[in-house]
């Protein structure tokens, strides 16, 4: 019974992976609403998600991973982060509004259905305008001045407006800078749940780190970090929606990351080349995937809040974000060692990271090149 959650476990991160790859490309041959519909939006995925989750957490009880409370808070914390998500996919709303200046509305136009759903309140729009970088006619900011319910307020690149469990984003404008377009976000359960998870994920991730590599370890890690973000905080002038200091940390922290996957794919061409060295090396390989999944889940869990600040949604099924998250599958599962055998054997092991090293290079690279969406701006 042990064996069939194991592999069904695992198995199912392996066809999560697949499947979220094959999206992608359904995605540029057909469009992102056929991806959406047939993929990411149907309820065969969220199935697979499920089954996966619960397989899993059967398993660490029946591995009795709890006695491990660093690894165990690790994986409770994946598991209240799906739980989210699933929350969000059943009960959130989301739509827009187009507004023009001097105009009320009290409804939204609804991502399900495209259809009028009415708000608990009226919106009006007293006032719209754009700022820009100096010396430069580049848009700095989009910057939309609402009176809701008799309170003026302000949203903007950014900036989110929140009343009565809703979100307000700035999203676009009119050509002749009259009239906006809202996004508007309802998901008072799902966002609380998830972020609960990025929390109790981050403490696990960062509690792992010092059991495995020390204080020193840690400290040296972050002073790469700490040099990308400074020098990515600098570029100016920005489109209104990287101007946001998230913009240094998630890409720094995903650089970073990416610069050590690229180290242990490397050490693996040697060991392949050396069957001295070869045990010793998927040892130290073995301690370097530690700090590279801690940052690259960190840099990709920034990145969603990031996201549900702009856009109004922590996840978006956009190309790269789905690429970087394959990344997380496909790294994450040699490090269950114990688990699946085969990657204590040496050979294995080095030949998986030489090929493993593709994934990053389809989600830094790959989907800039050959896909399109939010992303398209790096």
């Amino acid at each position: 019974m042990k064996s069939l959650f194991k592999w069904t476990s695992f198995g199912g991160l392996i066809a999560l992976a697949v499947i979220m790859a094959t999206a992608t490309v359904v995605e540029k041959v057909f469009g992102r609403e056929q991806a959406i519909t047939a993929i990411y939006g149907a309820w065969w995925f969220v199935a697979v998600w499920m089954i996966t989750a619960a397989s899993a957490a059967v398993y660490l009880v029946q591995k009795k991973i709890f006695k491990r409370k660093a690894a165990a808070l690790l994986h409770i914390a994946l598991l209240v982060i799906l739980a989210g998500a699933l929350v969000t996919f059943l009960t959130a709303e989301r739509g827009a509004l187009h507004i023009r200046q001097g105009q009320i509305l009290n409804y939204y136009i609804s991502d399900k259905d495209n259809a009028r759903h009415p708000l608990p309140f009226n919106i009006k729009l007293l006032l719209f305008e754009v700022e820009h970088h100096p010396d430069s006619s580049e848009p700095a900011d989009f910057i939309s001045y609402l009176r809701v319910d008799g309170e003026v307020c302000r949203v903007s690149m950014n900036r989110i407006y929140r009343h009565k469990g809703y979100r307000l984003y700035q999203l676009e404008y009119d050509d002749d800078e009259m009239g906006t377009t809202l996004l508007l976000n309802h998901d008072p359960w799902g966002i609380p749940v998830t972020y609960t998870g990025y929390l109790l994920l981050a403490i696990a991730a960062v509690w792992l780190l010092f059991l495995r590599l020390s204080w020193k370890g840690v400290t040296a890690l972050a002073l790469p970090t700490v040099a990308v973000w400074f020098y990515i905080s600098q570029i100016n002038p920005m489109t209104p929606v990287l101007r946001s200091p998230l913009l240094a940390i998630h890409v720094s922290i995903i650089m970073i990351s990416y610069v050590l996957l690229l180290t242990a794919a490397s050490v693996s061409g040697v060991a392949l080349c050396s069957k001295r060295l070869a045990q010793r090396l998927l040892l130290f390989n073995r301690k370097l995937l530690y700090p590279a999944l801690f940052l690259l889940a960190m840099g990709i869990f920034i990145g969603a809040i990031w996201a549900n600040i702009s856009w109004g949604r922590y996840w978006g099924w956009d190309s790269k974000e789905t690429w970087a998250l394959i990344t997380l599958i496909v790294y994450a599962i040699p490090m269950h060692a114990g688990s699946l055998k085969a990657f204590g054997r040496p050979k294995f092991f080095h030949r998986y990271m030489l090929f493993a090293i593709l994934a990053v290079a389809m989600t830094f690279l790959g989907v800039s090149f050959l896909m399109e969406g939010m992303h398209s701006y790096l």
